[in-house]
């Protein structure tokens, strides 16, 4: 989506987490992160990860033998800037996001940025994040049908909830609370691309807040979210889900 393409990239790096076998002298990573307005973005947290080649054994694949890992989150200091050490040669993925604000993660958003280290060098990537909106999704259950605990790996979640948008590409939202009455979720993203909340399940029956039955296999209707102004949806859980729709 052209919308998407304008979201800027961001990293900052902190500290590493570096495996044995590292070869050659390490490297840095040093810079600063910084909202379109060149102002920084303090505690902003980045995911890094070496890109470690892979090679076949036999039908499987492996990591190539003797290759190092990195990875780690960091956090940008209150001037936006970030200083990582000891870093394998190699080249690195970096994602972002800021916990307190509605800034796009270029993981999520378009693809991670990609930078490389030579031994012994210090790469300087002075980034950029732009700011999308917060979308927050409320379920309620009265019947208390859904799980009483926070998404986690192992949790049966009962719900997929996310957003639809493009030619159908998904993304989910993210749990982040967990009541008596039900369950809070919340995604940030782009203002301006239009979208539809998708709320799942094979268990449960949802309705949307005007108390519409919401099916299945259907997404609520498409809204779109300008620049600056939140959004907020409400789902309730009707009671188990109707075998066979």
């Amino acid at each position: 989506m052209n919308a998407l393409r304008n979201v800027c990239l961001i990293g900052c790096l902190g500290a590493s987490l570096a495996l044995p076998q590292t070869t050659g002298t390490p490297g840095a990573l040093q810079g600063l992160v910084m909202d379109s307005q060149g102002q920084p973005i303090a505690g902003a947290q980045v995911t890094y990860r070496r890109v470690v080649p892979y090679v076949h054994v036999g039908a499987a694949v492996a990591p190539a033998p003797g290759e190092p890992f990195a990875n780690g989150i960091a956090t940008a200091g209150a001037d936006g800037a970030f200083a990582v050490t000891g870093l394998p040669a190699g080249s690195y993925t970096l994602c972002a996001s800021v916990p307190s604000a509605p800034y796009l993660d270029p993981c999520v958003w378009q693809q991670p940025i990609l930078v490389t280290i030579a031994p012994g060098s210090t790469i300087k990537p002075n980034l950029v994040l732009r700011k999308g909106v917060f979308l927050n999704l409320r379920i309620n259950d009265p019947l208390s049908l859904l799980p009483q605990a926070v998404d986690g790996l192992w949790t049966p979640r009962k719900l997929l909830v996310g957003v639809t948008y493009g030619t159908g590409a998904y993304q989910g939202a993210q749990s982040t609370g967990v009541d008596a009455a039900g369950r809070d979720y919340r995604l940030i993203i782009p203002a301006g691309v239009p979208f539809k909340v998708r709320v799942y399940s094979r268990d449960v029956s949802v309705a949307d807040a005007g108390g519409n039955a919401l099916p299945p296999s259907a997404a609520a209707p498409p809204f779109q979210a300008s620049a600056g102004q939140d959004q907020t949806f409400t789902f309730t859980v009707t009671g188990p889900a109707v075998k066979g729709q």
